[in-house]
């Protein structure tokens, strides 16, 4: 093992993702157990036998550890050289729509003007062919320009064609955007698009699960796509044909429980299939303009209010009370933070947030979220 002073919670969690063995689920359940990742590092062979589905193979990995520990160093240095943060599961700052799903990622690097672009209140993601029409550039433009009223961030996956035009609208129009790489930050794929991702970084960031080093392999982009899935309230898909990218994202969405939104196209044409098999099959809601998304996600423009509804002033117990102070203070809360600010059991605090919904007073928004009726 490295010395005991090159130890840090930075380098062990950074380590954890390099074992070889070792994917989101096993990482996850190891520090669950442990209660840490560099705990992980230094728990007893009898002490690890003991987590469900640790076997030999794990078991080696962690003893043989020196190599993850070194690749650890070498992207720490990276990440200080070149102003990236680390962010790991358990921290605060990792995005809450993410973090709700088994599959995302225990580890995101994030370059960029602000972390908290993360978390921001709306986030819709957009995506599509990279060999757009005019049509869809049309209307992608459109869309993005739309959406600016609402105070929306951007996320996409900065490749040709869709991604890049509503990575450059958000640019044109000042909103803060993301883009999702699939690779590590040590390059920009497409190297023609390095000038927009520094522009991005400038006004939101670049995201990605991935070491520095690590190349644009095929794999990896649709593992990239489930973040642009997750990161979001909301997909856009623009246009797309029957496979692809865009439909894996809109896929995983789906099952992230995210609203999905399709741009419809001329019949026929193929780069409208895609989006006419999502609407068709109910998996996306046709879609004309920025508003849709906005009607649909109960979002009002920035200056507008809601009529305070008189559900608002019946008596509620204190268990009630105590949500809906939470929830006031902190707006759109996802679960997992309304669980551990109410400090309740899950199925209690399930059972109050239903009675909330009947009496009018909470809205359940998607990826688990909720908000006060106003």
């Amino acid at each position: 093992m490295l010395q005991e002073n090159k130890s840090g919670a930075l380098l062990y969690q950074i380590a954890l993702t390099f074992l070889p063995q070792v994917g989101a689920v096993t990482a996850r359940t190891l520090v669950s157990y442990c209660g840490g990742a560099e705990e992980v590092f230094r728990a007893s062979r009898k002490e690890l036998l003991k987590i469900p589905g640790i076997g030999p193979v794990i078991l080696q990995s962690i003893a043989e550890a020196d190599a993850a520990l070194k690749q650890a160093e070498e992207e720490i240095r990276f990440l200080e050289t070149q102003q990236v943060e680390a962010v790991f599961y358990t921290d605060s700052r990792y995005p809450v729509r993410l973090k709700q799903h088994s599959d995302s990622p225990v580890l995101l690097y994030f370059k960029g003007s602000a972390l908290d672009v993360l978390n921001a209140q709306r986030v819709v993601s957009v995506v599509g062919t990279r060999q757009p029409t005019e049509y869809g550039r049309a209307v992608c433009e459109e869309l993005v320009e739309g959406l600016r009223a609402y105070e929306v961030t951007v996320v996409s996956g900065l490749a040709f064609g869709i991604d890049a035009m509503a990575h450059r609208k958000a640019i044109a129009m000042n909103m803060p955007n993301i883009a999702v790489l699939g690779h590590g930050l040590s390059r920009i794929y497409p190297a023609e698009h390095r000038s927009l991702a520094l522009r991005i970084a400038e006004n939101g960031g670049l995201l990605t699960e991935f070491a520095h080093h690590v190349g644009p392999d095929r794999e990896h982009f649709p593992m990239r796509n489930r973040i642009i899935a997750g990161l979001c309230d909301a997909l856009i898909v623009v246009e797309t044909g029957a496979s692809g990218g865009s439909m894996i994202t809109a896929n995983l969405a789906s099952q992230y429980g995210r609203e999905i939104f399709a741009v419809p196209g001329r019949l026929r044409d193929a780069k409208s299939v895609g989006c006419h098999h999502l609407i068709r099959n109910n998996i996306a809601s046709l879609i004309e303009s920025a508003e849709d998304v906005a009607v649909a996600l109960h979002w009002q423009q920035k200056g507008q209010t809601r009529a305070v509804q008189p559900s608002l002033f019946v008596d509620l117990s204190p268990a009630e009370q105590t949500v809906v102070d939470i929830i006031r203070e902190r707006p759109q809360i996802a679960i997992d933070e309304l669980t551990l600010a109410a400090q309740l059991a899950p199925g209690q605090l399930a059972a109050l947030l239903l009675g909330l919904e009947f009496k009018g007073i909470v809205r359940t928004l998607p990826g688990k979220r909720y908000e006060l009726v106003r």
